[in-house]
C-alpha cells in the first residue's frame, strides 16, 4: 500500500482530503482519506452525508469541531449498476485553528469550489478507477482501496490526490487577515441612550453560550461579533474626517455592515437616528463600493412603553427609497433586554448579507 508521505504538507488534523462513493453492497465507503476518521467522533460522518445526498454539486457542511465543503459527482461505469458511480470529494478544517490566518471561513471554503471540480473531473478519467470501485472486497468496509488497482493506477491517483491537496492547503486570497487598520469593520450607531452598548453586550453573551455549537454559523457569528466596533459621535459629526478614525472615510471604505439602534417608543430618539442615518447612507450612495452593505434596523423596545408602528419607521428613514442606491436594509423591533430569539433572527438577516 502506498506509503501517505503527503501528511507532511500539513498537520494531518487541522486539513483533512476524503474521498468517499457509495458501494452497492456496503453502502457509502471511503476509498482515500489523508487521516483515520472512523474511530474520532469530532470528525463529521461523510458516509451519513452520502447516504442522504446523491444530487450533484458542493456544499458546506459543519459539524463539531470541522468545517467542511464537500463536492458530489457521477462516474460513468460499465460495472456500477444504473451506469453510474457516485462519489464525493470532502476537504475538511478544524476552522479554530485558522482563525489568526482566515478571516472568512465561509467564503474560504466556498472559493475551494473550482479545485473540488477540478479534482473531480481528472478522476472521472482515471483509467481503471470504476473497475476498483467496483471489484469485490475481501474485507468488507475496507479502508483505502488503492491496492486493489495496479502499481501505474496507484501512481496516477496519489500523485493527483498529493497536488489537489497541496493546492486546497494553500492560504491566499482575501480570505486572510490583514492588519487591523485594513480590516473590514461592522458599525453600530444611532440615539443616545438607545442600547449599543447592551446590543453588543448581549451578543457576545449569546456567543458565549453557543461556543459548544462549534458549526459554521457560530464561527461566523464569533468573526463578526469580532468585528464589531460602536461608532464614536465624531465620526458623525465631522463626517469622517476625524482624528479617531484616522484617514478620510475609514467608516465607508472599511465598512463591512452598519447596525442602527434608536428607542422605538421615543420620537426624538428616532429623529436624532435619523440625522445619524442620513449621513452614513449619503456617504454610502457617494461612493463605488466593491460590494453591498447591510444595514440593520433595530428599534429597541423598552418594557412598558408604547411603540411607533413599523410604517412610521418606513417613513421616517424613507426605506423604500434608499434601497434603490443599492443598499440593503431591514428593520426589527426587538426589545433588547430580553428577546435574545428576536435578536438572533436579526443577526441572521445580517449575516447572511454580508456572507
Amino acid at each position: 500500500m502506498p506509503q501517505k508521505d503527503y501528511l507532511s504538507l500539513d498537520m494531518p488534523l487541522t486539513e483533512i482530503l476524503c474521498i468517499s462513493y457509495f458501494d452497492r453492497i456496503i453502502g457509502p465507503n471511503t476509498f482515500h482519506c489523508n487521516a483515520e476518521l472512523s474511530d474520532r467522533e469530532e470528525f463529521p460522518d461523510l458516509g451519513r452525508i452520502l447516504d442522504f445526498n446523491n444530487e450533484e454539486g458542493t456544499f458546506i457542511f459543519a459539524f463539531r469541531k470541522y468545517q467542511t465543503v464537500n463536492h458530489i459527482f457521477y462516474l460513468e461505469s460499465e460495472y456500477a449498476r444504473g451506469g453510474k458511480d457516485l462519489l464525493m470529494i470532502s476537504y475538511m478544517i478544524r476552522a479554530a485553528y485558522f482563525k489568526s490566518e482566515i478571516s472568512d471561513i465561509y467564503r474560504y471554503l466556498e472559493s475551494k469550489t473550482p479545485i473540488l471540480e477540478e479534482f473531480a473531473s481528472e478522476l472521472q478519467q482515471l483509467e481503471d478507477f470504476s473497475r476498483i470501485l467496483n471489484q469485490n472486497k475481501d474485507i468488507e468496509n475496507q479502508q483505502d482501496l488503492i491496492s486493489l488497482g495496479n502499481k501505474s493506477f496507484q501512481k496516477k491517483f496519489i500523485n493527483l490526490f498529493k497536488s489537489y491537496f497541496k493546492t486546497l492547503c494553500m492560504k491566499e486570497g482575501p480570505f486572510l487577515q490583514k492588519s487591523k487598520d485594513e480590516l473590514k469593520k461592522v458599525f453600530i450607531f444611532g440615539a443616545d441612550h438607545a442600547g449599543k452598548t447592551t446590543f453588543l453586550k448581549n451578543i457576545e453573551a449569546l456567543q458565549f453560550h453557543s461556543q459548544d455549537d462549534s458549526g459554521l454559523g457560530t464561527q461566523i457569528l464569533e468573526v463578526v461579533i469580532d468585528n464589531m466596533e460602536i461608532l464614536m459621535e465624531e465620526c458623525i459629526d465631522n463626517q469622517f474626517k476625524c482624528e479617531q478614525c484616522g484617514r478620510s472615510n475609514r467608516c465607508i471604505n472599511k465598512a463591512q455592515g452598519f447596525i442602527l439602534i434608536f428607542n422605538v417608543s421615543d420620537k426624538q430618539s428616532i429623529i436624532d437616528a435619523k440625522e445619524r442615518f442620513k449621513i452614513i447612507v449619503k456617504k454610502i450612495c457617494n461612493h463605488e463600493l466593491e460590494d453591498t452593505i447591510p444595514i440593520l434596523i433595530i428599534g429597541n423596545k423598552f418594557t412598558y412603553h408604547e411603540e411607533v408602528s413599523e410604517e412610521i419607521v418606513n417613513d421616517t428613514f424613507q426605506i423604500d427609497q434608499i434601497n434603490e442606491c443599492d443598499v440593503k436594509i431591514e428593520y426589527f423591533p426587538v426589545n433588547l433586554l430580553n428577546n435574545d430569539k428576536k435578536t438572533l433572527e436579526a443577526l441572521r438577516w445580517f449575516i447572511r448579507n454580508i456572507i
